[in-house]
């Protein structure tokens, strides 16, 4: 249940549409006495965002780490974004498919970038509202600050945060709804004066996506709940936790409780072995993603800035460079 304070606050905040550095500081009182947010005070902070018409910088600092520390840090699995999670932000901050402020948007980049891992679905949601952002130079993300057909440093920005968020789609590498989103924001913009930053961005991001790995699988729920507990847990030669791990190091185990390290490291190995394999296979384009770079450059009969920049970066960098690119390195 949220404290009277709090919710006597929300209300007169809700009612003035606007809120002050010293409001947030009132706020900030009434949410962290006992340091955690509870699921009524998330809801009420998410309705008083919706109902400002102005806000300072204070209440978007809030705000933001509100609700990370709820998302992220209070809600078990700990560090986790799981489907209800993902559901409940996108239902609570978007209205129709769009976020309702920029400081609802800062709060779903942070919130990703603060997570080990994410549904993807929440990554390419918050990139959707950059690219409605760019596309219909209108959206909540910088308030009267867009342009229609053009990328500005701001969202050049978010877009780079959002591609190698923790958390993201896809984590390190580039997925293929990414690498389309991004064309769509290039096809948009095309001839426009767009921040320095879009070119290199858009080019080492699309190389990224047919040159590495996009295998990352976020955790299962239940495979975190696991750790979580392996995490508390102790054992009769303590052993098990993360105290054990430390025992583990420095105190023989008793011959009945098995191998010290069991097979673990060997495990280990092999699993750096694969991702190395796999690492190495990536970085050759296949007949499947050249076939795909070329429809996609292909389409409108145009050879763009960015994406002459994607070809160059192609050419320096894969190995082995496919045939059915062949036609665009002669253009560069």
């Amino acid at each position: 249940m949220t404290a009277p304070a709090l919710s006597a606050q929300v209300q007169r905040l809700t009612a003035a549409g606007t809120i002050t550095p010293a409001d947030v500081v009132g706020l900030r009182q009434a949410i962290y006495p006992d340091m955690t947010v509870g699921p009524d005070e998330a809801e009420a902070l998410v309705d008083l965002d919706r109902a400002l018409a102005t806000r300072c910088r204070e209440w978007n600092d809030l705000f933001i780490e509100a609700l990370t520390d709820f998302v992220v840090r209070q809600q078990a699995p700990v560090d986790y974004i799981d489907e209800a999670k993902a559901d409940w932000l996108m239902s609570r901050l978007a209205g129709n498919g769009r976020l309702n402020s920029d400081s609802a948007l800062e709060a779903v980049v942070h919130i990703l970038e603060a997570a080990t891992s994410a549904p993807p679905r929440l990554a390419q949601f918050a990139m959707a509202q950059v690219k409605a952002a760019v596309l219909d130079g209108d959206g909540p993300l910088l308030q009267g600050k867009l342009e229609k057909g053009r990328v500005c440093a701001a969202e050049a920005a978010l877009l780079q945060r959002l591609l190698y968020a923790a958390g993201g789609d896809g984590n390190v590498a580039i997925t293929r709804a990414e690498a389309e989103l991004l064309f769509d924001i290039n096809d948009a913009c095309r001839g426009a004066d767009n921040d320095a930053a879009w070119t290199g961005l858009f080019a080492k991001a699309l190389a990224a996506s047919v040159m590495t790995v996009s295998g990352f699988t976020p955790v299962a729920r239940d495979d975190e709940a696991r750790r979580e507990a392996w995490l508390a847990h102790t054992d009769p030669y303590g052993y098990c936790g993360i105290g054990g791990f430390f025992n583990r190091m420095f105190v023989p185990r008793p011959a009945d409780a098995g191998s010290l390290w069991g097979d673990g490291l060997d495990s280990w190995r092999a699993h750096n072995a694969e991702v190395e394999r796999a690492q190495s296979a990536a970085e050759s384009v296949t007949d499947e993603e050249a076939n795909w770079l070329m429809y996609r450059i292909g389409r409108d009969g145009v050879l763009d800035e960015a994406e002459r920049a994607l070809v160059a970066f192609l050419k320096a960098e894969s190995p082995d460079i496919h045939p059915v690119l062949r036609p665009l390195l002669d253009q560069v």
